[in-house]
C-alpha cells in the first residue's frame, strides 16, 4: 500500500519543483557600452584619480556596462564602481580591446587582388630592365673611350706606312659608327621602359589608395575599457560611477610673495602647477588637490638589531656626500612707476575677484586637501596649467640690513612668522615689492625656521662708511713679538622719512695659527660670537638720525713674519 502510495506523491513532488524552475526568468548577460564624463579629479603630487558616471537604463539580468576611452596609463588595482538605483554590482575589471581589421573580414574583390599583384612583378621586370639598359651604356660608353683615346686617334702612333694608317681609321669609323647608332637606340628603348614604369606604379597606387579606403581611414588602435557587471530584477534607470589611479600626472605647488609696503603684511598666494600625460583629456572639470603621494610605501619601518664590535681595521668605502646646492637672493633696485590718475581710475573699480576665492581646505588625518570649486581644463599635454589655490596674509616684521665691509647699501628684509598653519610643500616663490618684481627664494618647510626672512632688494635711503682709524702698535724690549690694536669706526644715517629697525653686522679675525693671538678690546654693545668672530649691532634708527660705532681688536705676533689677513 505505502508503496504504490508513494510513488505517486514523489512525481507530484518532481513535477512541483521543476514548474517552481520553469516558472523563475532565465535571463542571458548583455554587453552595453556607456557614454561617460569625467566629472572630478582628486591630483595628488604623484598621479591622480579620476572619477567618470554616466547614467544608464538597465533591463531585467546581467549586463556588462563597457565604459570606453579611459586612460591607457591606467592602474588596474585602484578600479572602483558605486552607483545609485535598484540594481547590484558583481564586478568590475579592466580590459584592453584589439579591434580587428576590416579589411580581414571582408576582403578585396580577387581581380583587384590580382591585379595589384600584376603591378607589383611587372615594376620588378621594369626595374631589372633599366638596370640591364645601364649596363650595356657603360659597355658601350668604356669601348668608346677606349677608341677616341688611342694613340693612332690622336696622331701619337708610329706607323710604317700610309695604308696602314688609313685603314686603322676607317676600322674606327665604323665602330664609332656602330656605338653610336646603339647608345641612341638604348636611349630610345630606357625613355619606353621609363614611361612603363612610371604609368604601372601610377596604377598600382591607385589599386592600392582603392585597397585602403575599402579599410577605412578610422585608427585600429587598442581600446581601453573598465567593465562593470550589473544585475537587475526589474527595469531601471540609475547612475553608475567608476574611479581609477593614473601615472604621469601630480601637482607641484609655487608660491607668490608680495609687499606693499615696508608695514603691511606679507600677502602669500598658494599656486598649484598641474600636468597630466594620462592619455585622457580633463575638460570642465572640478579639480582636488592632494599633498599626499599614494605611489610611496605605506608600510611602516622596522629597525633592524645594531651590533657593535671591535674594529678590524678593513678599508671601509667612503661615499661622497652630494653637494647641496646654494640659493641667491636675486636684488634689484626698487622703482615705482605708477602713475596718478591711473591710480585714481583704479580706487574706483571694483576688485577682480581670484580663483583662490573658490578653493577650500580640507585636512585629513594624514594629509591636506585643497578642494577647488570652479571647473577647469586640463588637457593630455604634460603642459604646466597654473591653478591659485589660496591667499594668506601673514605678519611681517621688516628690517634693514648693513654690512658695511662689503657693501655701502642696505638691504631691506622682510621677516615673516605663522606659515607653519598653510601647510606648505616645498617650492619655488616669486618675490614682488611695491608691485616690482625682485627675484625668487625657495620654500621649504624642512629646512626654514619659525622665522623666514625674504631679501626685498637694496635701500638707497641709509647711507653708511666704514673707516679703519690710526691704532696703535708696542713691541717688547726682549723678544720678538708685537702687538697691533686696530679700530674701525662705522657711521650710518637714516635719511628716509621714517624710523627703521637696522642691523649691522662687521667681525674681527680669527687665528689660525697658536702663535698669532687675537683679542677683541671694544665691541661697542656689540653682540659678539667667538667661533666666528661676527659682530651684530641691533638698535632702531629715528629719521634723518646719524649714529656712529666703534670697534677694536689686538692682534700680537711675530714681528719678523708678516701678517695674511683674509
Amino acid at each position: 500500500m505505502y508503496r504504490l502510495i508513494s510513488r505517486p506523491i514523489k512525481m507530484k513532488k518532481l513535477l512541483f519543483v521543476a514548474a517552481v524552475i520553469l516558472a523563475q526568468p532565465v535571463f542571458a548577460t548583455s554587453e552595453k557600452p556607456v557614454k561617460s564624463a569625467i566629472k572630478k579629479v582628486t591630483v595628488f603630487t604623484q598621479g591622480a584619480q579620476v572619477f567618470r558616471s554616466s547614467s544608464v537604463s538597465l533591463t531585467p539580468g546581467t549586463t556588462n556596462l563597457v565604459f570606453s576611452g579611459v586612460s591607457p596609463k591606467i592602474n588596474s588595482a585602484s578600479i572602483q564602481a558605486g552607483g545609485k538605483g535598484d540594481f547590484v554590482i558583481l564586478d568590475v575589471k579592466y580590459n584592453i580591446r584589439y579591434p580587428e581589421l576590416p579589411g580581414k573580414q571582408g576582403g578585396l574583390p580577387p581581380e583587384v587582388t590580382r591585379q595589384i599583384a600584376v603591378m607589383e612583378d611587372s615594376l620588378t621586370e621594369l626595374a631589372f630592365r633599366k638596370d640591364d639598359i645601364n649596363d650595356r651604356r657603360s659597355a658601350l660608353q668604356l669601348e668608346k673611350n677606349m677608341i677616341i683615346n688611342n694613340k693612332i686617334t690622336k696622331g701619337e702612333g708610329k706607323s710604317d706606312s700610309l695604308p696602314v694608317l688609313r685603314q686603322a681609321m676607317e676600322l674606327f669609323r665604323i665602330k664609332l659608327n656602330d656605338i653610336n647608332l646603339q647608345l641612341a637606340n638604348m636611349k630610345r628603348e630606357e625613355l619606353r621602359n621609363n614611361a612603363s614604369y612610371t604609368r604601372v606604379a601610377a596604377r598600382l597606387t591607385e589599386l592600392k589608395a582603392y585597397k585602403e579606403s575599402e579599410v577605412t581611414d578610422e585608427k585600429y588602435e587598442p581600446v581601453n575599457q573598465v567593465i562593470v557587471t550589473v544585475s537587475a530584477d526589474q527595469p531601471v534607470t540609475g547612475l553608475v560611477e567608476i574611479s581609477y589611479m593614473v601615472t604621469d600626472a601630480g601637482w607641484v605647488p609655487s608660491y607668490d610673495l608680495r609687499s606693499v609696503t615696508a608695514s603691511d603684511p606679507i600677502q602669500v598666494t598658494y599656486k598649484a602647477n598641474i600636468y597630466q600625460r594620462s592619455g585622457e583629456d580633463w575638460n570642465n572639470v572640478k579639480l582636488k588637490l592632494s599633498t599626499s603621494n599614494p605611489n610611496r610605501s605605506n608600510i611602516k619601518p622596522i629597525l633592524p638589531p645594531w651590533y657593535i664590535n671591535y674594529y678590524t681595521g678593513y678599508r671601509e668605502s667612503k661615499i661622497p656626500t652630494m653637494a647641496r646646492p646654494q640659493s641667491k637672493d636675486n636684488l634689484v633696485t626698487l622703482s615705482s612707476t605708477d602713475e596718478v590718475d591711473l591710480e585714481k581710475k583704479m580706487k574706483e573699480m571694483t576688485p577682480a575677484q581670484s580663483a583662490e576665492n573658490y578653493s577650500q581646505l580640507v585636512e585629513t588625518m594624514t594629509n591636506v586637501e585643497f578642494e577647488i570649486n570652479l571647473a577647469y581644463d586640463v588637457p593630455s599635454d604634460g603642459i604646466n596649467h597654473v591653478v591659485s589655490v589660496k591667499t594668506s596674509d601673514l605678519p611681517a616684521t621688516y628690517v634693514h640690513y648693513l654690512v658695511p665691509k662689503l657693501e655701502s647699501e642696505a638691504f631691506l628684509l622682510a621677516r615673516i612668522t605663522g606659515w607653519e598653519g598653510l601647510n606648505l610643500l616645498p617650492g619655488s616663490a616669486n618675490i614682488f615689492y611695491e608691485g616690482t618684481y625682485i627675484g625668487t627664494t625657495v620654500l621649504n618647510p624642512s629646512v626654514i625656521n619659525d622665522t623666514l626672512d625674504l631679501a626685498l632688494g637694496r635701500d638707497n635711503g641709509i647711507t653708511v662708511t666704514r673707516t679703519k682709524l690710526p691704532g696703535k702698535e708696542s713691541s717688547k724690549f726682549l723678544g720678538s713679538e708685537v702687538t697691533k690694536t686696530i679700530v674701525y669706526e662705522l657711521r650710518m644715517k637714516n635719511n628716509k622719512s621714517k624710523g627703521i629697525h637696522l642691523i649691522v653686522e662687521d667681525q674681527i679675525p680669527l687665528s689660525q695659527n697658536k702663535e698669532i693671538k687675537i683679542a677683541l678690546q671694544d665691541k661697542d654693545k656689540a653682540d659678539y660670537n667667538e667661533q666666528t668672530g661676527l659682530l651684530k649691532w641691533d638698535f632702531n634708527l629715528g629719521t634723518k638720525e646719524y649714529k656712529s660705532l666703534k670697534f677694536s681688536f689686538q692682534v700680537t705676533h711675530n714681528k719678523d713674519m708678516p701678517l695674511s689677513m683674509y
